[in-house]
């Protein structure tokens, strides 16, 4: 009988132990570069099967059996019109239906300017990373710059990194921030992390690859060891896309949200890398089903933008062009609505807000926001005349945003210190002088440092009118029914 006993408790231990060394494993998900596509089409690289969208990757996430934790690298609207009406925010009702464990930011994730983001990121039920973006030296609230989670055991910890070109291309629209050296960031985001113990470091990465030669996450696994996996965005290929850097396995999901990143990493006993495999899963609407709430959103959302984006607002004989570094018909036309609607002394524009010209024939609401994308107010500023003609000198210097005015001309010089404003008259007869004052009209962009300096801020009192230029703009070309285009000259250059 004793005898027995012992064989149990052996067999017992034996079986036990072997449960132990049973190897622990991690399943990560990730997608990037939705691109504004939310909902399933017919998608040519999968036989035109009808693929994608964020209905059918909650069916597919709903069918995992397995824990697993889900990223996403954003790039969530791009350049798709819903973007342009709603400034990004049409996506925030599907990304919060999607179980994601954390997400980081990426280049037009930037487009509308920080309080359209902080929006969306504020409404999201889980973390935002972005480890290098500082907002007057911090972290942008609600923003992080890393996170921990534990999974199977396994503590892993993610950091994310933008690239610094999302400041120089939206650089008007984020007064206040910067972006530091990925690498520098990098290495203190894994040391940071290996001092808490992490098993397993994910950096979710937007970096640009400024070299055909060899791509910036590659250079950055080179430059930084300890990172274990790079979930690259911001690349617009829409084929996944793989690559091992010493112990650094890099992976990009494709663009347009029709096939999901599956990563699979295997880990001995004592929690280290034993395999890291990888799949991309199509998500084909045959396969796994598509979520019907989901769905009928998003067609409800697609037929209503549709509806508004093909209206009518006027017409033109021949295109309106804007031009940003310099004065322009589109530009005048504008700073003309505002100009009339203020009835004020004028009216100044930067041309880096203006984002296309306006085409010949049929003028539609899609073509009136793609040209002016923002949710800008308009401020009415009361200055002296001193102060006028500073914050508009200033403003001259501004490279590709050229000042667009109504309401006045402005004769200037180009000498060796740059260009100086001469004289300022306004379209009454009224000659601009110093102590005098002036009522202008002027987006809260301007005055925020669109033009990249903040003399507008000296004036001796500010009203915000809480009315969008872009509101202003679509009444004014509303009542022509063709547009009537004004001249250029009112910037004078003089010897």
């Amino acid at each position: 009988m004793r005898k027995s006993r012992v064989f149990v408790f052996l067999l017992t231990f034996f079986l036990g132990a072997c449960a132990q060394e049973e190897p622990t494993h991690l399943d990560i998900f990730y997608t990037a570069d939705a691109q504004g596509f939310y909902q399933s089409r017919p998608e040519p690289r999968f036989a035109n099967q009808q693929t994608g969208g964020y209905g059918v990757l909650k069916a597919f996430l709903s069918q995992r059996t397995e824990p697993y934790l889900l990223f996403d690298g954003g790039n969530w609207f791009g350049s798709a019109p819903e973007s342009a009406i709603t400034q990004g925010a049409f996506i925030t009702p599907f990304l919060k239906e999607i179980p994601y464990t954390a997400s980081s930011l990426s280049d037009k994730d930037f487009l509308f300017g920080w309080p359209a983001l902080r929006g969306i990121v504020r409404e999201l039920p889980y973390p935002v990373v972005v480890s290098n973006l500082k907002l007057d030296n911090q972290i942008p609230w609600p923003m992080h710059d890393y996170q921990i989670f534990t999974q199977n055991g396994i503590k892993v910890g993610i950091f994310g990194l933008v690239s610094p070109e999302a400041l120089r291309t939206h650089r008007t629209r984020l007064a206040g921030f910067s972006v530091q050296n990925p690498v520098e960031i990098a290495a203190q985001m894994v040391a940071l992390l290996q001092s808490k113990g992490v098993d397993f470091i994910i950096l979710l990465s937007a970096l640009e690859d400024n070299t055909a030669d060899t791509p910036a996450d590659a250079l950055l696994a080179e430059e930084v060891p300890g990172i274990n996996l790079i979930l690259s965005a911001n690349k617009d290929h829409e084929t996944a896309e793989t690559d091992k850097i010493n112990q650094t396995h890099l992976i990009y999901p494709g663009a347009k949200l029709d096939s999901v990143g599956f990563v699979h990493v295997v880990f001995d006993k004592n929690n280290q890398v034993q395999d890291v495999t990888f799949e991309d899963i199509p998500l084909v609407k045959d396969t796994w089903g598509e979520d019907e709430s989901l769905a009928m959103q998003a067609q409800h959302f697609q037929d209503e933008t549709q509806h508004k984006l093909n209206a009518r607002v006027s017409k033109s004989e021949r295109e309106i062009i804007t031009l940003r570094g310099r004065e322009s018909v589109l530009g005048n036309m504008l700073a003309d609505c505002l100009y009339k609607w203020s009835k004020l002394d004028g009216a100044i524009l930067n041309a880096d807000s203006i984002r296309s010209s306006l085409p010949a024939g049929v003028i539609t609401e899609y073509d009136l926001y793609k040209m002016y994308p923002y949710g800008d107010n308009i401020t009415f500023l009361t200055m002296r005349g001193e102060m006028f003609i500073k914050a508009l000198e200033a403003s001259l210097a501004a490279k590709d945003n050229f000042p667009q005015i109504a309401g006045f001309t402005v004769e200037y010089q180009v000498g060796q210190s740059g260009k100086t404003i001469k004289k300022i008259t306004l379209n009454n007869g009224r000659i601009v002088r110093p102590q005098d004052t002036y009522r202008l009209a002027v987006t809260d962009h301007v005055l925020a440092g669109g033009f990249g300096h903040d003399y507008f801020i000296d004036s001796l009192e500010f009203k915000n009118t809480f009315v969008e230029a872009r509101q202003i703009m679509r009444a004014c070309l509303v009542r022509q029914k063709q547009v009537s285009l004004p001249k250029t000259g009112r910037w004078k250059l003089v010897k």
